[in-house]
């Protein structure tokens, strides 16, 4: 949804589902490519991004009492993939927010893939801490998946997906189920 100050004031999703057909998209790509047995996904919501996988899946979800955030169990998996809120009030990025906790609780070599606004990666200053971490601290983006702007119903925002140690993709991808 475009956010007009007169006509759209104080109308937005609390909740923006992961549309099936980016779901299907991904999924293909990644069985391309991985056989996952063991997949994390910190944000589930309504498991669409798990629903084109046949093995075990490890959900959390806030609204089912199982916030990912409170975790301190190491979580023993071979794939994340993850579509956080993008805020959580008080100017913080939620996508940073689960990537470091999905650092801290899975090895740092898993494939993560992580449906994120662009200003994660994208609009930072030279001095920005989040700059340096995707840098310097996090695990090397392997290939990036470019979204239209219209990806997600009713919301429009520059939104990428990032994959971090996904050595077999390729490095760019356009989303091409709008075609």
């Amino acid at each position: 949804m475009v956010m007009n100050k007169g006509k759209n004031k104080g109308k937005k999703r609390s909740d923006t589902p992961t549309p099936s057909e980016v779901c299907s998209w991904l999924a293909t790509l990644i069985k391309k490519y991985y056989t996952p047995l063991k997949i994390l996904d910190p944000c589930a919501g309504g498991r669409n991004l798990t629903k084109d996988f046949d093995c075990d899946i490890i959900n959390y979800e806030i609204k089912e009492n199982k916030d990912f955030l409170i975790e301190t169990e190491k979580i023993d998996c071979d794939l994340v993939i993850c579509n956080p809120p993008f805020n959580l009030g008080g100017g913080l990025l939620a996508p940073e927010i689960f990537m470091d906790k999905i650092l801290e609780l899975v090895p740092k070599d898993i494939p993560i893939i992580l449906i994120t606004p662009m200003g994660f990666r994208l609009n930072q200053r030279k001095s920005s801490k989040r700059y340096k971490k995707v840098r310097d601290h996090y695990p090397p983006i392997k290939s990036i998946i470019s979204l239209p702007l219209d990806a997600f119903e009713d919301t429009l925002f520059h939104a990428e997906i990032l994959c971090f140690n996904t050595n077999n993709f390729d490095p760019h991808y356009f989303l091409d189920v709008y075609k």
